[in-house]
């Protein structure tokens, strides 16, 4: 498979790897490195030039293609956390756990694009019925974009919830801050959804799990222990979605170490909770997210 791919998709920038049973897409240019799987088109690793890395993905996270990795960027979509009317489901979705296909490979201004798409299968619409189509295009440039363009290709309207589910590498969650959420409504996850309203910069905890509604601008990790900052930009996001599993969350994962929780924070791109939408039939909804480190 990996000499098929790179014999389809020939790009100076790409090379075609494997790790245990999973395709990698390596990225190099001026700009940086970047790698990702299509299975469930998940980001693995963003390193800017002259940089660190950026994104986590846990120690002991698996490659065996049987379930979603541990960290990275997977995609939620088309419903964020438990399913809205099943909680039998699995969470997130059916994006992030499936193959997707290896679509294109270019050179667009400068930096190196890598598009993947999911269409509906068998085992998709066990747990969706719908008729969709799902593409995600990363661009590694002067900063990483990644761009999920989701399609309605029923004839019916239906509901979406969806994120990007950013991990981001950090030199100690507890004493990272986000700041760009300061007067905005939350929903804590861990108080039953109570809602809050952010006073100032968000000093992370150790567990969060948290909503911030109707937030459009950019959130910044102030990641001091590494010496930067990192910038999250959005488009099509209503929501903006921080959580920290804490000591006892990264205990009930078998693929996370139990210390795990304290290099990591997500803070992700999405439209949940109150911010889901309608996708009418034949409509399209792109949602956007780009990282870049100061």
């Amino acid at each position: 498979m990996i000499d098929e791919l790179a014999e389809r998709f020939p790009h100076p920038d790409v090379r075609f790897s494997r790790r245990d049973r999973l395709v990698l897409v390596e990225v190099a240019n001026e700009h940086g490195t970047a790698t990702l799987t299509p299975f469930g088109a998940t980001l693995l690793s963003y390193i800017p030039r002259g940089g660190a890395e950026v994104i986590w993905v846990s120690d002991s996270a698996r490659f065996d293609g049987h379930k979603p990795i541990r960290g990275g960027m997977p995609v939620c979509w088309p419903w964020f956390g438990p399913h809205p009317t099943d909680p039998g489901r699995q969470a997130h979705g059916i994006a992030r756990g499936a193959p997707w296909a290896m679509e294109s490979v270019r050179t667009v201004d400068g930096g190196t694009e890598i598009a993947l798409g999911l269409a509906p299968t068998e085992t998709i619409r066990a747990s969706w019925p719908h008729d969709f189509a799902l593409r995600l295009v990363v661009t590694l440039g002067a900063q990483l974009e990644m761009r999920l363009e989701g399609e309605n290709r029923s004839d019916t309207d239906w509901a979406v919830s969806e994120a990007l589910h950013a991990y981001f590498r950090v030199a100690e969650a507890t004493a990272t801050a986000v700041d760009g959420l300061a007067g905005k409504e939350y929903a804590d996850k861990l108080r039953g959804g109570a809602h809050s309203t952010q006073d100032g910069p968000l000093q992370v905890a150790a567990p969060m799990d948290r909503v911030y509604l109707d937030h459009e601008g950019p959130a910044v990790l102030d990641d001091t222990g590494n010496g930067r900052r990192i910038r999250v930009t959005k488009g099509g996001s209503a929501s903006t979605i921080v959580w920290n599993p804490g000591p006892a969350g990264a205990r009930d994962f078998g693929d996370m170490p139990d210390e795990g929780y304290r290099t990591m924070v997500c803070v992700e791109a999405g439209n949940a909770l109150d911010n889901a939408y309608t996708l009418p039939a034949g409509a399209r909804h792109t949602l956007t997210t780009r990282i870049a480190v100061e």
